[in-house]
């Protein structure tokens, strides 16, 4: 009988612990990640709110990865050698492997903005969300005016907006400045979400500030590119990713600060038996950064492993036209296909069974310390949108509020 095959990956976000779960437990498949819990990025902004729970939104990876019959290790990778086949920890482990796959995401990306990496706090994980909304409680129970500066308007920084908005827009002394350095809010999304989104901040002290840059950042201001100073009680900073230096260090890329370049299989460019998904891949035609393209990734990733190990021929990666939702706290949510726009309240319930099906299904069956969250999951979903949507949805005045924004 032959020895199992070795399949490492580094990192257990979605696209790592999906290729995780639908690898054949005929490898010895080891995932490796610094962090015992899998977070639910997509909806980190709803603990702005206290919509969704810390709880609600983590599961136990070990446990994952262990009943897919595979190894977990809480452990940070420090060094990668593709052409000796091993990798090396922090805890100082060393393992060899017959292939990897590296779903490291990306990181915080401040831009070498002076004052930014001191004075601004990054919204990339449970831990900075909750130290967010810490921050905010703590001003309005001071008395304080809440003035509030969120760098960044794509889909991270806006969804941080309509959440402070849901929780706070009635408080006295409430100022928010929102600064997107593109010429409107939601690049490379259709212009008329940024109309709308104006539209829905009239009523509130919402200003935005586009095709502008941040020069600096203090404790209680930010200097804009054109001179203009925003007092900021709380600087919450969404704008831009940054490549672990775990690819160049690997030569996966040929620069620092750089995407991995990977074949349309996902197979590196530069070692054959290294696959890279999520957020560090680089495809010769690029697809968005999203949750969705992650999962479809790692599960290619899984296919192409196996197959490469078989000596088989490798499936190209095909990116699919999955409809974006984007949440506007209890304002709006947006449904976006191509160039289509569909605005209703009652699309939160969409995005929420999204998140619902994926926890459910990822999560441990039969283990019981994880029964308290998914209780969890299910009763915020319940109280705070099902609840309200289906109120709505009762009165059939409301049918009328769903809104066509565009179609071409």
């Amino acid at each position: 009988m032959h020895p199992r095959q070795h399949i490492a990956i580094i990192g257990g976000n979605f696209a790592g612990l999906t290729a995780a779960v639908r690898l054949s437990s005929r490898h010895a498949v080891t995932v490796i990640d610094p962090s015992a819990h899998f977070e639910w990025m997509p909806n980190i902004h709803e603990l702005l709110s206290n919509v969704k729970t810390a709880q609600s939104l983590r599961l136990d990876r070990a446990a994952i990865v262990e009943q897919a019959g595979h190894r977990f290790l809480q452990d940070r990778v420090t060094e990668l050698h593709p052409d000796q086949s091993r990798l090396l920890t922090a805890d100082g482990q060393e393992l060899s492997f017959d292939a990897c796959i590296v779903a490291a995401g990306a990181l915080w990306n401040n831009h070498g903005v002076p004052g930014a990496a001191r004075h601004a706090l990054p919204c990339r994980s449970i831990a900075d969300a909750l130290a967010i909304e810490q921050r905010l409680s703590t001003v309005v129970q001071q008395g304080k005016p809440l003035h509030i500066v969120i760098v960044g308007g794509g889909i991270s920084g806006i969804e941080a907006l309509g959440e402070i908005l849901r929780r706070y827009r009635a408080a006295p002394g409430l100022s928010i400045n929102v600064v997107e350095a593109g010429e409107r809010l939601l690049p490379g999304l259709p212009a008329v979400l940024d109309a709308d989104l104006r539209r829905l901040c009239q009523p509130h002290a919402v200003r935005f500030h586009t095709g502008t840059a941040i020069a600096s950042v203090s404790t209680n201001g930010v200097h804009l590119s054109d001179g203009t100073r925003l007092p900021s009680e709380l600087t919450l900073w969404t704008a831009g990713l940054a490549a672990p230096a775990l690819l160049a260090q690997a030569g996966l890329t040929q620069a620092e600060q750089v995407w991995a370049d990977v074949h349309p299989t996902l197979q590196s460019q530069h070692a054959s038996n290294i696959f890279v998904v999520g957020d560090c891949a680089q495809l010769p035609q690029a697809v968005a950064k999203q949750a969705f393209n992650a999962i479809d990734m790692g599960e290619l990733a899984a296919i192409n492993v196996t197959r490469w190990l078989a000596g088989a021929a490798l499936k190209p990666y095909q990116a699919s036209s999955k409809p974006l939702l984007i949440a506007f706290g209890d304002l709006d949510t947006y449904l976006v296909s191509g160039e289509t726009v569909l605005a209703s309240q009652a699309l939160a319930g969409a995005k929420e069974g999204v998140f619902q099906l994926f926890m459910s299904q990822m999560s441990p069956r039969c283990v019981l310390h994880n029964l308290p969250a998914a209780g969890d999951r299910l009763l915020q979903s319940l109280r705070e949108l099902a609840w309200p949507q289906l109120r709505s949805l009762a009165d059939l005045s409301t049918l009328a509020e769903r809104r066509l924004l565009r179609v071409l």
